[in-house]
């Protein structure tokens, strides 16, 4: 059986890293469903694909990116200026499909012209997609310097839409309980991930693209002496990437129904992480399409796990995906260096080959992240200390203001926001009257602005009908916030009605109506300054 085993592993070496990652998906999956009994729920599941879609779209084209040994840092520059644009002429009144042929024309674009400075001047990607990623931040801002709302109702549509899952929706009936489904944005990743996997495994220009990458650079000047069109093939590559990170885009202006130019930011090391845990080598030439979905996956499920956990900070997501990128690329190295020797032997003559000082600097690595991870559960896992000083503590979050935002509704307000925490530690609450009188208090400071009764009524009317306030959709989801996040805390009144619900930045458990109610209202919010 041992032998066996260990013939399978050799033929099949290539396929390790990617059934790794996708059992570690599963795995902690099945982890979390056996302790919290809401990710049993066939809908938490699928909601991993809904808001993991823009990034399963740009990884696609990553992924051919870094299979040529090149590397792409302008996706998320692409991703918040398609954003901000698309929201900008929808705004201005421009056809809906014309936004998206524009945007994604733009995006490809883009993509040509970065790929141009490196086939033809021989820029390096890294500058050459740095570069890119500056210039679209920077338009975003020469665009809009404010967040623009999405009210279009195309854009609406291709959002809300709710595409159910055969066979799942009869067993749903029979049990009583919503049949699960996922969003248009869904099927267009999945639609995008089967042509890119039929063209780099069955098309002359996908085996072109695996000739080109690794071997330290080397296989490229292999591939112009096979007469290969290398040139055309790299400038093909990166013009791809750049209408994926179009595509990307717009998949999140439809999630979030609005474009700014801060979105996504560090959204392009998050692709490079789930291509790189999919199993393609980061040097280039090895890798498959297909296990970058389970690299998005792992993601999604970690960031899931965080927030299920509640006790814990989201970065730690970023801790969990740096470990886990480290060692699989770890693996996919010594994995390449084995070349159908015994593993155990080309270790130890690794090791015994490297110069003294590659040991100490490796050795001092590994104990070095070894005492920071301790350090950091350690701090998660003890009790809380009160002799923290403020100096070192983060934003200490206020209760919700429960009775205050009550007593505001009985005042005649039909809407009651509480917001505290973000990189300012604010602690503010504010109040919509149906007059079109807003209020805002930040401790002793208050500010007041007046709008139009039709708007106020507009936008009651948008968060009742569309958003689904008042229906199951918008439930209550806490997790410890990040530095930068907020905690929400919404009342509505309208009809009759009467609901509130609370909500944190930086996750993915916030339900889509509830970040279409937080941007429906943000515009009519007039700015308090913070006081004692």
């Amino acid at each position: 059986m041992k032998r066996w085993l260990g013939n399978f592993f050799a033929k099949n070496r290539k396929f390790i890293p990617m059934f790794s990652t996708a059992l570690l998906a599963l795995i902690a999956y099945g982890v979390g469903a056996y302790f919290f009994a809401g990710m049993r729920n066939p809908q938490v599941f699928f909601n991993l694909f809904r808001n993991s879609a823009h990034m399963l779209i740009s990884g696609v084209g990553m992924t051919l990116v870094i299979l040529t040994g090149g590397i792409d840092l302008s996706v998320s520059g692409v991703v918040a200026l398609t954003t901000v644009a698309s929201a900008v002429l929808l705004r201005e009144g421009v056809s809906p499909g014309l936004v998206i042929l524009l945007m994604l024309a733009m995006g490809t674009a883009l993509g040509a012209v970065m790929g141009a400075f490196i086939v033809k001047l021989k820029v390096q990607p890294f500058i050459a997609t740095l570069a890119g990623m500056w210039f679209a931040r920077g338009m975003c801002f020469f665009i809009s310097d404010d967040a623009v709302t999405i009210n279009d109702r195309v854009f609406q549509i291709i959002g809300k839409t709710k595409i159910l899952i055969p066979g799942l929706k009869e067993l749903a009936e029979a049990q009583g309980t919503a049949a699960p489904h996922i969003s248009i944005p869904v099927v267009v990743a999945f639609l995008l991930l089967g042509v890119a996997i039929f063209i780099a495994q069955y098309t002359r220009f996908g085996r072109t693209v695996y000739a080109i990458g690794g071997n330290e650079g080397r296989n490229e000047q292999s591939a112009r002496l096979m007469g290969l069109p290398v040139d055309q093939t790299k400038l093909l590559v990166y013009t791809f990437n750049g209408f994926c990170s179009a595509l990307a885009g717009l998949a999140f202006s439809v999630f979030v129904f609005s474009g700014h130019g801060l979105y996504a930011p560090g959204f392009e090391l998050d692709v490079i992480a789930s291509v790189v845990m999919g199993g393609t080598m980061l040097t280039g030439g090895s890798g498959y399409v297909f296990g970058t979905l389970f690299g998005v996956l792992v993601l999604a499920v970690t960031q899931a796990l965080i927030q299920f956990i509640g006790s814990l900070s989201s970065w730690w997501t970023k801790i969990v995906i740096g470990v886990l990128t480290l060692v699989f690329i770890g693996v996919q190295t010594v994995l390449s260096n084995r070349k159908g020797r015994r593993e155990t032997t080309q270790k130890a003559k690794g090791w015994q080959a490297m110069p003294m000082w590659q040991r100490l600097a490796l050795g001092f690595s590994a104990l070095a992240v070894l005492i920071l991870a301790v350090v950091s559960i350690t701090n998660q896992l003890r009790p809380a200390d009160t002799t923290v000083t403020p100096e070192i503590a983060a934003c200490e979050m206020p209760a919700f203001r429960e009775e205050e935002a009550s007593a505001l509704i009985q005042d005649g307000a039909i809407i009651a926001y509480h917001r505290a925490g973000g990189p300012d530690c604010v602690d503010e609450l504010y109040a919509i009257y149906p007059d079109g009188r807003v209020t805002g208090a930040a401790g002793t400071n208050t500010v007041e602005s007046q709008y139009e009764a039709a708007s106020i009524n507009q936008m009651l009317a948008t968060i009742s009908d569309e958003n689904g306030w008042f229906t199951d959709e918008i439930y209550s989801t806490y997790h410890t916030p990040c530095r930068q996040c907020y905690i929400h805390y919404i009342t509505i009144s309208h009809n009759g009605q009467e609901k509130a619900a609370t909500a944190v930045d930086g996750g993915t458990d916030m339900p889509p109506g509830y970040s279409l109610t937080l941007a429906a209202i943000r515009p009519f919010l007039p700015a308090v300054s913070p006081g004692q």
